[in-house]
């Protein structure tokens, strides 16, 4: 966690640990289409005028290979070996009071007019079965059986009658 702090933003945090938890991903760059271009840039005062941060949007549009696969190693998005073109807009973030500060990932901007991305499939832990219904006692095996006692009327024993 402390590692990817250093790249990313409190805010961009948790979106980039919750989209690599449990999952193994193989990215490569391949090369850039176009060079990076400034889209916009903002400077902003937070509480007081001390405190100031920079932003910037940058349009990155590269070739780029990923692979994501989940806990149990099955390929759950992309692949390995195609290369798909990519354009992204990715929004960066500095503390311009800080002199030490960096440039860290803000957040990713995907515009209206760019198409969804396709959903990745997620894997689940299985719920354990519900524990096995108690065995049935032999009386609630066979069918419903009534022992009635009647009058001798010639016979010896009693009569059986089903229901």
């Amino acid at each position: 966690v402390e590692q990817i702090s250093q790249y990313v933003t409190e805010r961009a945090l948790p979106e980039a640990l919750s989209n690599i938890k449990n999952k193994t991903i193989h990215w490569k760059y391949i090369k850039s289409i176009e060079p990076p271009r400034v889209a916009h840039v903002r400077c902003a005062e937070v509480i007081s005028k001390e405190n100031q941060f920079a932003q910037i949007t940058v349009r990155f549009h590269s070739q780029q290979v990923l692979a994501i696969y989940d806990r149990f190693g099955r390929l759950m998005h992309g692949s390995e070996i195609l290369a798909k073109d990519v354009l992204e807009y990715v929004v960066f973030e500095k503390h311009i009071c800080n002199q030490y500060g960096t440039w860290r990932i803000h957040e990713k901007i995907i515009p209206d007019w760019m198409p969804a991305p396709t959903p990745v499939a997620k894997t689940f832990v299985k719920p354990t079965p519900p524990p096995p219904e108690e065995e049935i006692t032999q009386a609630e095996a066979k069918p419903d059986v009534a022992v009635m006692q009647t009058e001798p009327s010639g016979g010896t024993g009693p009569q059986v009658a089903t229901a």
